[in-house]
């Protein structure tokens, strides 16, 4: 008679399958090790740093342009276009100052700390654990605080400030290349499938810069057309 494959006392899989299983979690483990980073220290610093330059430069054009409305009340800004592309109908509202400082304070002061981030990862600093975490808090809070200000804009003012929508843009690319960085570098262990979806930085910036440009399509159609001559 033929014997049997081994089995443990328990009464459970064949030996070799256990083998097998190992080797390919092993095999795994290995191809992820290996998988070439899509958001390495250097890229991830020169991203904060190049974002955070030209995020500090619109809230430093806002800041300006705040001051310049409340000392000069009934003036308009280069970036007022029209009453609906408008830096000055945004930022006169409740919301450019939500928690309680202008918002172009924070960005001013969010942003040069970021981009001092930036400069050091870029040079290869390495940074403490602590750091690192408090850097994901900080542009997930600055992510997050976007959305706030962008559905604000366009859902309630009913105007798109210029200026704005730059600090949004560049912190888009900021948050999800922090993101994959910390996925890559192991300090945010998630699933391996989410994982690979999340390294995509590069792909997800892209898919928001889109959604945000259908909502604003969408929301502002009526405007569009007749800023075109359409309606």
């Amino acid at each position: 008679m033929n014997e049997s494959p081994t089995t443990d006392p328990a009464g459970t899989e064949p030996a070799h399958d256990d083998a097998t299983l190992l080797a390919e979690i092993d095999a795994e483990l290995a191809a992820e090790r290996s998988a070439k980073a899509r958001a390495g220290q250097r890229v991830t610093g020169l991203v904060l740093l190049i974002g955070a330059l030209v995020g500090w430069i619109g809230s430093l054009e806002l800041q300006v342009g705040k001051e310049f409305l409340l000392a000069n009340p009934g003036s308009s800004l280069a970036c007022d276009v029209n009453p609906f592309i408008s830096c000055g109908n945004v930022m006169m509202t409740w919301q450019s100052s939500a928690l309680g400082i202008p918002n172009m304070a924070i960005g001013l002061g969010g942003f040069a700390i970021m981009g001092a981030l930036g400069a050091l990862m870029a040079s290869g600093t390495p940074l403490p654990t602590w750091f690192r975490w408090a850097r994901l808090g900080g542009i997930t809070f600055a992510f997050g605080y976007v959305h706030f200000l962008a559905s604000s804009t366009i859902f309630v003012i009913g105007a798109l400030c210029p200026w704005c929508m730059v600090i949004w843009s560049v912190t888009a690319p900021m948050f999800f290349a922090t993101l994959a960085h910390t996925i890559e570098s192991g300090d945010l262990r998630v699933p391996a499938p989410l994982a690979g979806l999340l390294r995509r930085w590069v792909v997800l910036t892209l898919l928001w810069y889109l959604m945000v440009i259908v909502v604003i399509a969408l929301m502002f159609r009526q405007q569009w057309l007749v800023m075109l001559g359409l309606s």
